[in-house]
C-alpha cells in the first residue's frame, strides 16, 4: 500500500549494518522489496556514512585503480573523500579486485594458487580467485613461490632467467658462465635438453656480480623475499644510470659498423658512442666483424709507421692510418721505434 512504511526485521537490519559499503543500497532495497531511501534511512539512524554522487573523473578512476593494487578499500575511501559504498561499487562495476577484510585462504586455495602461479598471468590468477593482484603477490613471498615463471620451485632454465633479468641467452651462457654461474645440462630424451640454475646459485651470482645486471628490470619479490643486498642494490640503479645494461639501439649499430669500418678502433668507437670497449667489441664480434679485428696491425701499416716515425708526429700517423695517437705511440715503443727529439723544435 502506497505511503506505509516498511518496517524492517532485526536481521534485515544487522545485515544492512554488516553489509554497508560492501553491498549497494539499491541491491538490498531489491532483497528486501523496500525503497532505496528506506535502506539508507537504517544506515543514517545508526551513524553510517551515506552515498553521495555517482560522478567519477577519469583522474579519480586512474587513481582507484592505482591505490587498489595495495591499500584496503576503506582506506581508498578516505584518501579519495569518497564513501566505502561509492569504492565499492565503482571497484565492481570496473572489474577492479579490491583488498577487502583478510580472507583466510584454504588449503585448496592455497593449492590452486599454487598450481597457477608461472603458469597464467598475475592478473588473471587475481581475477579467477577473486583477490586482489598485490594481496597474490604477499602470499607468494609468504609461501616461498619464488619467481613467477615456469620451473621457480628449485631450478630456472637460462630462458626464464634471460626473460626475468632482461639479459641475452648468450651473455649468460658466456660471460656469466665465466664469471662463475653453474648451468647443469637436464636432457628431457636422447636428443633433446636443456640448461637449468638453482636459485641459490643464481642468487648468490646476482650477489656477487652486481654489476652485470640490473635491478630496475624485476618487479620487486618476483625473486622472493628480497634479501637487504638486493634492497641496496635497487636504491641504487634507481639513481644512477650506469652503461652496462643498456641495450644498444639500431642507431648505435649503425654507427659503430661505420666507425669500424672507417678504420677506428674500439677505444675511439667507445668513446664516441658513450660505450665500454668491452661492449663495442662484444657488438661487432655477434654482427661478423671478428675476423677484421682493428687491433690486429698489417704490414703495410707497420711499414708506413717505420717509414715515417721520425718526421711524422703520431697525430698525423694515426690520422693517416685511422688509428689513436695512443695506439701509434704504443706500437712504436713495441717495436724499437725510437724519435730523435728535435730541441729546436717545440
Amino acid at each position: 500500500m502506497r505511503g506505509k512504511k516498511f518496517e524492517f526485521t532485526d536481521e534485515q537490519i544487522q545485515y544492512i549494518l554488516d553489509n554497508w559499503g560492501k553491498e549497494s543500497a539499491h541491491s538490498m532495497k531489491k532483497k528486501f522489496g523496500c525503497t532505496w531511501d528506506a535502506v539508507v534511512g537504517i544506515a543514517k539512524a545508526n551513524g553510517l556514512e551515506l552515498p553521495t554522487s555517482n560522478d567519477w573523473t577519469q583522474e579519480e578512476i586512474d587513481t582507484l585503480k592505482v591505490l587498489a593494487e595495495k591499500y584496503h578499500y576503506k582506506d581508498i575511501a578516505k584518501n579519495m573523500g569518497k564513501t566505502e559504498n561509492a569504492i565499492y561499487l565503482k571497484a565492481r562495476r570496473l572489474g577492479i579486485t579490491l583488498i577487502q577484510d583478510r580472507r583466510k585462504w584454504s588449503q585448496d586455495e592455497e593449492q590452486e594458487f599454487k598450481d597457477l602461479w608461472g603458469y597464467e598471468p598475475l592478473e588473471l590468477i587475481a581475477k579467477k580467485m577473486q583477490r586482489s593482484v598485490f594481496s597474490l603477490k604477499v602470499k607468494a613471498v609468504r609461501m616461498g613461490l619464488g619467481s613467477m615463471i615456469s620451473n621457480n620451485y628449485e631450478k630456472i632454465t637460462i630462458s626464464d632467467i634471460s626473460e626475468l633479468l632482461d639479459i641475452t641467452r648468450d651473455r649468460i651462457t658466456g660471460t656469466w658462465v665465466d664469471l662463475g654461474l653453474n648451468i647443469t645440462l637436464t636432457k628431457l630424451t636422447n636428443e633433446k635438453s636443456y640448461m637449468t640454475v638453482t636459485w641459490d646459485d643464481l642468487m648468490k651470482f646476482l650477489e656477487n656480480n652486481q654489476s652485470e645486471w640490473d635491478s630496475r628490470k624485476v618487479e620487486r619479490n618476483m625473486l622472493g623475499l628480497e634479501p637487504e643486498w638486493l634492497v641496496e642494490k635497487r636504491a641504487r640503479d634507481l639513481k644512477e644510470n650506469p652503461l652496462w645494461y643498456r641495450r644498444w639501439t639500431e642507431e648505435e649499430i649503425v654507427k659503430a659498423e661505420n666507425l669500424f669500418n672507417s678504420g677506428k678502433d674500439y677505444q675511439t668507437i667507445a668513446l664516441e658512442i658513450d660505450r665500454s670497449e668491452w661492449a663495442v667489441t662484444n657488438l661487432l664480434r655477434n654482427i661478423g666483424y671478428a675476423y677484421r679485428l682493428p687491433q690486429f696491425w698489417k704490414g703495410n701499416e707497420i711499414k708506413y709507421l717505420r717509414k715515417n716515425y721520425q718526421n711524422m708526429t703520431y697525430a698525423e700517423i694515426a690520422e693517416t692510418l685511422g688509428r689513436t695517437t695512443k695506439a701509434i705511440g704504443a706500437k712504436a715503443k713495441e717495436l724499437g721505434f725510437q724519435k730523435k727529439l728535435d730541441r729546436r723544435r717545440k
